[in-house]
């Protein structure tokens, strides 16, 4: 099996009350390339709701932006064509959360969790490599609702299994 996997370090979710609340995710050990996550939609999220996704490699004291895609939420999960990464996300999240009315607008008011929430088949012109990924929901013009920061490394799968043999 060729690709990538993540190994996340440090996963970050800050809600805005006034939308999302009783925001929780974290990594599951032990190897870290899983999350699970829950939010509390406490208003239905509708027309104009938005995302940007945003990657970024640290190499040292320096930050290089590789990905920033801002999209219209109710439309992506709308239309079968979408950017590569945000048909990832969504297909990731529609797979591992409870139940497939969350997936189309309004987003009703409600408990919205994600069990082992991994992200797999990732696009072949990555590299090995730190990574940092911020994903924002919002309101433009009026509010941010949901921020996800997610500090990691992606490893080369098959880079990986070489090293393994080397030292067994």
């Amino acid at each position: 099996n060729l690709g990538y996997f993540l190994e996340m370090k440090q996963v970050d979710c800050v809600g805005n009350p006034n939308y999302i609340a009783d925001v929780h995710c974290r990594i599951l050990p032990p190897l870290n390339r899983s999350v699970e996550a829950s939010v509390n939609i406490v208003q239905r999220l509708s027309n104009g709701f938005s995302g940007t996704l945003r990657v970024a490699i640290p190499v040292k004291k320096v930050v290089t932006s590789i990905i920033d895609i801002t999209f219209d939420v109710c439309k992506a999960l709308r239309e079968g064509k979408r950017r590569m990464l945000i048909d990832l996300i969504v297909n990731t999240l529609a797979r591992t959360s409870n139940g497939a009315k969350y997936f189309k607008c309004p987003f009703p008011k409600g408990k919205f969790e994600s069990k082992n929430l991994t992200i797999t088949d990732l696009p072949p012109m990555l590299t090995e490599s730190d990574f940092l990924v911020n994903l924002d929901f919002f309101f433009p013009r009026v509010a941010a609702a949901l921020n996800i920061t997610i500090q990691g490394h992606l490893y080369d799968m098959a880079k990986e299994r070489a090293r393994r043999k080397k030292f067994l």
